[in-house]
């Protein structure tokens, strides 16, 4: 654990530099005591956050799986246990952030200060969760204990029902009337600035994914209905600007605080990130290969936030196109056109500026580049949008009381509060309009419109489809829903064919064009243990593991 807060001290000053914390070098990173909590909270935060950034370790292509991106590295779900960013994410969450959250804990514990340790408490939770939904069972009872080399792996549901008894915990911290009398944080909380009422929030907003990640295999989850009663009475979950999530900025040195996303696609040597083309369809109401589109017809306003074309429609592309229609220009997944490994650096559509902090589309064209965006994007973490619609789920499969239609409309509304928020601030010197009004109110309409004509099912789908795209570039909770619901319904290939409507030619020419694709693969229902890990822990192992059968014991969704 001492070692990963030295891995801060020297490393990752990017964190600790948002909020100018002083550090001394020069101390003993082994002597943790009291006075060290405000650098082992900011260390902790940076540790939980750079976990599953989106852009950086597995979410730099993992976004490909949930199909708001297209990958060459990843094609086809082509993730293998030796394959780096999965061992990266695995080793950052426990060779630095799970051992600095239980420092937390029990340093907190120990001296009173519940503040600290309920964020301690929140932080882990968020972390084994997302480790548990990604590779079911896991080391966690034996992990970071004293003399313990190789943990064993303790059973997905075990881990969930501990976790849930932890949130309850930070829960009590919070709500503890000996918390006013703690040590409190400041700006050494990057997320809150020591606000405790924020940190409660969280912390019953995280109880309610866990619940609501656990419904369909809630007889596994100890008092379930009872503890989804209790949080749903208390009502007090984040909302608007109360997002938990990780903040960067323009700075550049002594560390790059830029958002890794940004940092990759408008300053690296080769761009790697295509914006899907079943999202571009769902998002602009097509049906070229999303043939039962629950949006036909719709085009969100969202759309010139979450990418940006750098070519205009009537502009020639650098090479032939695998997928393009007008300015888009994309690949598809499994693509055997002979077309999707050509070079499309100048002409392809890239992420924007709500996802990375990129650029806005103005409907100009644009070459992406360094100075095309500022690099000030959060990664998202626990999002206020996400409450609405895990209401609505809720409601729809009956587990709770409420307008189902209302959450909806919430959610979307919350998400586009969001992408307006995380644009202004992100914008620097450009100018970038917020949604309008009317055109957010016409979208909502829209979707309301579809959203009574459908079945129950089909709510279902509308519900989870518009949480995926608010959820652009968040792959792990998308991931989670994707398996847990089956929505968004994804692509396939059916029958081995694509479509683009324009030619696969440099030149722009509309014409739907069929081209053939690979066998999509089953869809993976968990990830490989990392290789480094299955070598070095004789109780980890990847043999007899199929990643197309649902192994997390909450993934029962057929």
């Amino acid at each position: 654990m001492k070692k990963s807060i030295y891995k801060v001290l020297g490393a990752g000053l990017l964190a600790l530099t948002f909020n100018s914390c002083d550090l001394d070098i020069n101390k003993d990173p082994y002597a943790v005591t009291q006075l060290d909590y405000a650098q082992l909270l900011t260390a902790a935060e940076y540790e939980v956050g750079t976990t599953f950034s989106e852009g950086y370790y597995l979410n730099a292509n993992f976004s490909a799986y949930v199909h708001h991106t297209c990958s060459r590295e990843i094609d086809n779900y082509s993730l293998t246990s030796s394959y780096s960013t999965l061992g990266n994410t695995w080793g950052q969450a426990y060779r630095s952030a799970l051992k600095n959250c239980d420092e937390l804990i029990s340093l907190g514990d120990a001296n009173g200060n519940l503040i600290y340790a309920g964020i301690g408490r929140v932080l882990k939770v968020h972390t084994a969760m997302a480790m548990v939904d990604l590779w079911g069972d896991i080391p966690y009872s034996e992990f970071n204990v004293a003399g313990i080399e190789t943990p064993k792996a303790d059973k997905s549901e075990d881990i969930y029902n501990d976790l849930l008894v932890m949130i309850n915990a930070a829960i009590a911290n919070f709500t503890d009337t000996e918390a006013a009398n703690a040590l409190k944080p400041s700006t050494n909380d990057l997320f809150y600035k020591g606000d405790k009422d924020k940190w409660l929030k969280a912390a019953n907003t995280l109880k309610l994914k866990l619940l609501v990640q656990s419904r369909n295999a809630k007889d596994k989850i100890t008092n379930w209905k009872k503890e989804l009663d209790a949080v749903i009475a208390d009502n007090n979950f984040i909302g608007d600007d109360e997002d938990l999530q990780f903040p960067h900025s323009t700075a550049k040195t002594p560390m790059d605080e830029r958002k890794a996303g940004f940092v990759d696609e408008y300053e690296g040597s080769q761009k790697g990130v295509w914006i899907s083309p079943w999202f571009y369809e769902i998002l602009n109401g097509l049906t070229y290969n999303v043939k039962d589109n629950p949006m036909t017809g719709i085009k969100d306003p969202r759309v010139p936030y979450y990418y940006v074309n750098q070519i205009t429609a009537d502009a020639e592309a650098v090479n032939d196109t695998d997928y393009r229609d007008g300015a888009f220009v994309s690949i598809v997944m499994g693509s055997l056109s002979g077309k999707s490994s050509a070079t499309q650096d100048a002409s392809m559509t890239c992420i924007g500026i709500y996802p990375v902090g990129g650029k806005y589309d103005d409907g100009n064209g644009c070459l992406v580049g360094p100075s095309a965006g500022t690099g000030i994007a959060p990664d998202k973490m626990l999002q206020a949008y996400s409450v609405p619609f895990m209401l609505a789920e809720l409601a729809l499969a009956g587990e709770i009381t409420g307008d189902a239609k209302q959450y909806l409309v919430d959610g979307i509304n919350a998400s586009m509060h969001h992408v307006n928020t995380v644009s202004q601030a992100a914008k620097g010197t450009a100018t970038v309009p917020e949604i309008s009004a009317d055109d957010q109110t016409k979208f909502v309409t829209d979707v309301c419109a579809a959203y009574d004509a459908a079945s129950d099912e089909r709510k279902m789908e509308i519900v989870m489809t518009q949480k995926w795209v608010a959820n652009f570039y968040n792959p792990v909770e998308a991931y989670n829903d994707i398996r847990r619901t089956g929505y968004p319904k994804l692509f396939t290939g059916e029958g081995g064919k694509a479509y683009t409507p324009y030619t696969q030619t440099a030149a722009p020419e509309a014409k739907l064009t069929e081209f053939e694709v690979a066998k999509i693969l089953d869809y993976p229902r968990i990830m490989w243990y990392p290789n480094d890990e299955v070598s070095a822990n004789p109780n980890i192992t990847n043999t007899g593991r199929d990643i197309t059968k649902p192994t997390v014991f909450w993934d029962v969704k057929k």
